[in-house]
């Protein structure tokens, strides 16, 4: 029933209009609070500005046609649908009802209008179960359910904890709206003898549901508006007693009829509503047609419930289908359900439902259409590239994070199991990023070396300070790495560049270095003349004298893979790896073999040579990295403790670009000024196709430092789409 205390009402409406007001003054003042719930680029609410890049709204994916209203209790005006998902089950709830006067042709006569149900185990099947509530032409072996209201009846499972064992299902139906309650979905009662709204134009589907953001019941409902069929909401803390309604606001779009609104809160972000209402065109009528009156379906989205971003483009369009541009249909049901998809490997995908076939036909059928998770809008940007800022966020910790998933110690760890060397080897797991400091300048006289063991095939990099391109003359860039194959000849087996200088060894001369058994692998630079080995053997020499030091333009050298804006995932490190050596002294061949044959414990003087030595022999803090030579100074590194897809608190990312296109991400403080450690150079490049992906900046996706702080996320996007973002731990670590 409605509240007959009008000034309360009308203090109501001002206390949201005063509430609206002075938050967006607030907003404009702080900045967004996301804590760790998802966020959606359906609007402008996080974008602070966009350059060459656009909103986008996205079509869906028409499918299978998965019930026709063919029995003899439906017929061609079946419509006002209900679709969600209660545990293993999908139920479905619509008007049974025919008009003989508008078929194709007068196989089904007249009769009353029911409420039926139907159910699936998958969102895709479904089945008209026997309800036996109702007697149709003296049979109760039919779906129709025994509700009093029937023209629109429309039900939701009760996500109030509070609500009551026989009120878990509520309804509103009717004109004016009655309120319903059941304990299992099928069978229903009033909750109570008298209307519970009663302003409103009510034949339409009018919906109501527990909006578990606020904690409290939420309606929206039609009337007409100046003429124009509109939609209108009121709030409710028990179902029964309903604040005045107030209409919706589409700001900046002309008005339209909206037959239906079929407004939910979307379930993956649910302090977002999203509603998929029947446009509705009456004057439009195509030839053929006996009756005027096009309608399709349209999008919008809001964060209050009362202002709304309403496209003016379709969402779903009537296409081909002849039979979708019969007066009133295309009207959208109201649910949106996860299903599973028939590719192999695949995410779940959102399925809606939609009608055609209404009026001038024997029967309605319910098409279903699939659109990717989150995928209703995007950041786009073409392949010459776009730019999107984010307005200044505060982001939360997830308040009870997961620790790292079983890796055997983690990404990159000790290891006594089979020991390349000694008692112990460093073992990656998975592809991941050291870092040896004080490496950037390492003179003019320098040898690099490495034991290595049970890599698989592959591109392999070893130490590195490079981020991708050719390594001519001058560009002070270093690569040492392991080839692509062992089994074509013709492909260099392991190499090393810098500079323009480039020596490599195939195959051939080297042997098998992916056959699993230890391998020595090592490089001198003596002022621009270069020397490889593998297993204490010269491959070649090349250069020439006069190359100078090696300065390296990029940082320190790292071991495992290369500088952004290649990926931590590029072309990594994988296998044991041992004795871990850049020394400031040129050794010779004879040291070399020595090297190779007896560790580095037999050649190198702690106490006499710099660089840096990582013999995981050593008494060393847990996860620590301790340098053996720390005459130059201490070179101790930590060891990351997930790889690429873990942390406390990672930014997730829902995208999808082209082979050639990518995306990348730089945080920013609230002036704009890139945060050290986390800028565009240092992002890692992405690129595919992923619901949840955590960004990477020089192969860390950890976030903790930045929590609570004020930032601006801006996001480089070439042929790329970007759906949705989500501070928190990856799904498939939290189970959500």
């Amino acid at each position: 029933m409605v509240r007959h205390i009008r000034p309360a009402a009308a203090r109501v409406c001002l206390g949201w209009a005063l509430t609206l007001t002075l938050a967006v003054a607030a907003q404009a003042q702080s900045p967004v609070s996301l804590g760790t719930q998802r966020e959606l680029f359906v609007d402008e609410f996080l974008i602070g500005k966009m350059t060459d890049a656009r909103l986008v709204l996205h079509a869906p994916t028409p499918r299978e046609v998965v019930i026709v209203h063919d029995a003899p209790w439906e017929g061609n005006t079946c419509c006002y649908h209900t679709v969600f998902r209660d545990g293993d089950v999908y139920r479905m709830y619509y008007r049974g009802s025919h008009s003989p006067d508008t078929a194709s042709s007068k196989s089904i006569p007249a009769h009353p209008e029911y409420t039926c149900y139907a159910e699936s185990p998958d969102g895709i099947h479904w089945t008209r179960p026997e309800l036996g509530q109702v007697e149709f032409n003296g049979s109760r072996q039919n779906n129709i359910l025994a509700v009093d209201t029937t023209h629109n009846f429309a039900p939701f499972r009760d996500a109030n904890p509070n609500a009551t064992p026989d009120a878990r299902y509520k309804a509103i139906g009717g004109g004016p709206l009655f309120a319903f309650k059941s304990p299992d979905g099928l069978h229903w009662s009033k909750l109570v003898d008298k209307p519970v709204i009663t302003k409103g134009a009510f034949d339409s589907q009018n919906l109501a549901f527990w909006d578990v953001i606020r904690g409290r019941y939420v309606d929206f409902h039609r009337h007409f508006k100046a003429g124009v069929r509109d939609v209108m909401t009121c709030t409710s803390p028990d179902f029964v007693t309903w604040t005045e309604p107030v209409w919706l606001e589409y700001p900046g779009v002309s008005p339209e009829h909206l037959y239906t609104n079929q407004i939910v809160a979307y379930q993956r972000a649910p302090h977002i509503f999203m509603g998929f209402p029947k446009r509705f065109m009456p004057d439009r009528q195509v030839a053929g047609n006996r009756m005027p009156g096009l309608s399709d379906g349209v999008f919008m989205t809001s964060r209050d419930g009362v202002s709304f971003k309403r496209w003016p483009e379709a969402f779903i369009r009537p296409g081909p289908n002849r039979e979708r541009w019969f007066n009133r249909n295309n009207m959208t049901a109201w649910g949106i359900v996860e299903t599973a998809t028939d590719i192999p490997g695949c995410p779940t995908e959102l399925s809606l439902y939609s009608t055609e076939a209404y009026y001038e036909s024997e029967a309605v059928r319910v098409r279903r259409f699939t659109l990717r998770l989150d995928g209703f809008v995007s950041v786009q940007a073409p392949m010459s590239g776009g730019e999107m800022v984010t307005k200044p966020l505060v982001f939360a910790a997830p308040e009870k994070p997961l620790p790292p998933p079983a890796r055997s110690g983690g990404p990159v760890a000790r290891t006594t199991d089979g020991p390349i060397l000694g008692t112990a080897s460093l073992v990656f797991n998975e592809p991941a990023v050291l870092t040896l400091p004080g490496t950037r300048e390492l003179g003019a006289k320098v040898t690099f070396a490495v034991q290595i063991a049970g890599v698989p095939p592959g591109h392999r990099r070893l130490f590195s300070a490079y981020d991708g391109g050719p390594v001519t003359a001058g560009v002070k860039e270093l690569v040492f790495d392991i080839g692509l194959t062992s089994a074509n000849a013709k492909d260099p087996a392991t190499r090393f560049m810098y500079s323009g200088v480039l020596l490599s060894a195939t195959p051939e001369k080297t042997g098998n270095l992916y056959d699993g058994k230890p391998h020595h692998l090592a490089v001198t630079w003596d002022d621009g003349v270069v020397r490889l080995y593998v297993d204490g053997r010269e491959m070649g020499s090349g250069g020439a004298t006069g190359g100078g030091p090696l300065s390296l333009a990029l940082g320190d050298l790292r071991f495992g893979e290369d500088y952004p804006p290649a990926s931590v995932l590029n072309e990594p490190f994988l296998g044991k790896a041992d004795d871990i050596l850049v020394l400031r002294r040129v050794l010779t061949a004879d040291e070399i073999a020595q090297l190779a044959r007896d560790g580095a414990a037999a050649v190198v003087d702690p106490a006499r040579d710099e660089g840096v030595l990582y013999t995981m022999e050593q008494d060393q803090p847990e996860r620590t990295l301790t340098d053996a030579l720390p005459k130059d100074g201490n070179g101790a590194i930590e060891l990351p403790r997930g790889g690429p897809d873990w942390g406390d608190v990672q930014l997730l990312v829902n995208y999808s670009t082209s082979v050639a296109g990518s995306l990348r991400c730089e945080i920013q403080d609230e002036t704009g000024k890139p945060i050290p450690g986390f800028s565009l150079a240092e992002s890692d490049l992405i690129y595919g196709d992923h619901i949840e992906r955590p960004i990477s900046w020089a192969g860390r996706t950890e976030l903790k430092s930045l929590v609570g702080k004020p930032v601006k996320l801006r996001f480089e996007l070439k042929d790329a789409d970007l759906y949705a973002i989500r501070f928190g731990q990856m799904q498939e670590l939290t189970g959500r």
